[in-house]
């Protein structure tokens, strides 16, 4: 980290005439004795920095010292902080901290209360701790260390796993660790959501030559089948996030028909009962029939009887 704070402080100081130890210090959450420690390296390293006492002083850089930074442009950085900003949101990283601070640096004008746009990700707590498990698998595999876990599938299948971890991804709003299975005597990808009992041992690994695994291994899908919903105008964002808007057609001025594909399976289900009442399958089929046998297994679980009415629709 010390190599990573030294390049920071002399991007910090490209930019500025003068900073105070005490604001460097704070910066990079250490003592302004290392913050002094740090001055002296440079210096050594033949960089011309110097000090300035007094309350009006601070550490800075000969104005002959100079790096072109005309390489990119002041929206050119702030789009990469914007990015970096939102990889830190799903992943804290010493080493994007030390990038966006020496970003920042390089900026010759104040351009983050005019941002185009931003992202941001929602912070519940199952969300929270996946993300704190995925920055203790970064540092397995930073470090190569052997990770063992319980693994259950989509199925609920279990198997204990023991790997060697390579990358992480987030897709779909979801985390995943690709690894060398030492039971499949292959790379695996696995979901983090489906890992339990995660144990980062002390054993070591040599790297084995690693291609990155860019798409996830579909879980085997049912046929799909023709669907036919009359919803209201409430729902029509979910609709058209997930199946875009050539799937809807007009109905009145606060209803619509949206005309989907659906594969027979629970999660098609669950994606139908989070519309709650605001939509109905009018057109169903097979499905409609299917679902409405889920729909009994659920009432059945809480008691409630509704099998007759049910079965005279």
């Amino acid at each position: 980290m010390k190599i990573e704070r030294l390049i920071s402080i002399i991007m910090i100081l490209l930019k500025r005439e003068l900073v105070s130890a005490t604001e460097l210090a704070k910066t990079f959450e250490v003592t302004t004795r290392t913050i002094y420690r740090d001055v002296e390296t440079l210096s050594m390293a033949n960089i011309p920095i110097y000090t300035v006492p007094g309350r009006d002083g601070g550490i800075g850089l000969m104005s002959t010292y100079k790096v072109d930074k005309k390489l990119l442009t002041s929206k050119d950085l702030q789009n990469i902080i914007t990015a970096l900003n939102s990889v830190e949101q799903l992943i804290e990283s010493p080493e994007i901290k030390s990038t966006m601070t020496k970003i920042r640096a390089m900026q010759t004008e104040r351009l983050n209360d005019k941002m185009d746009f931003s992202l941001h990700f929602t912070n519940w707590q199952g969300t929270e701790e996946l993300k704190a498990l995925a920055e203790s698998l970064q540092e397995a595999i930073r470090d190569h260390l052997i990770v063992k876990f319980d693994y259950y599938d989509v199925n609920g299948t279990h198997t204990s796993r023991k790997i060697e971890p390579y990358h992480l991804m987030f897709k779909g709003e979801r985390w995943y660790l690709q690894g060398f299975s030492y039971e499949r005597e292959d790379f695996r990808t696995f979901r983090l959501a489906r890992m339990s009992n995660i144990q980062i041992t002390n054993e070591i690994f040599h790297a084995r030559d690693y291609v990155f695994i860019d798409k996830i291994p579909k879980e085997k899908l049912p046929p799909f089948y023709p669907v036919r919903l009359k919803a209201n105008m409430r729902v029509r964002d979910i609709i058209i996030e997930r199946f875009g808007i050539s799937v809807i057609t007009p109905c009145d001025e606060t209803t619509y028909y949206a005309d989907l594909q659906l594969p027979n399976n629970e999660n098609a289900y669950r994606f139908i009962l989070q519309l709650g009442t605001n939509a109905q399958i009018i057109e169903g089929g097979i499905f409609e029939k299917e679902f409405r046998h889920y729909l009994l297994k659920v009432f059945n679980l809480y008691g409630l009887n509704l099998k007759s009415k049910m079965e005279e629709k």
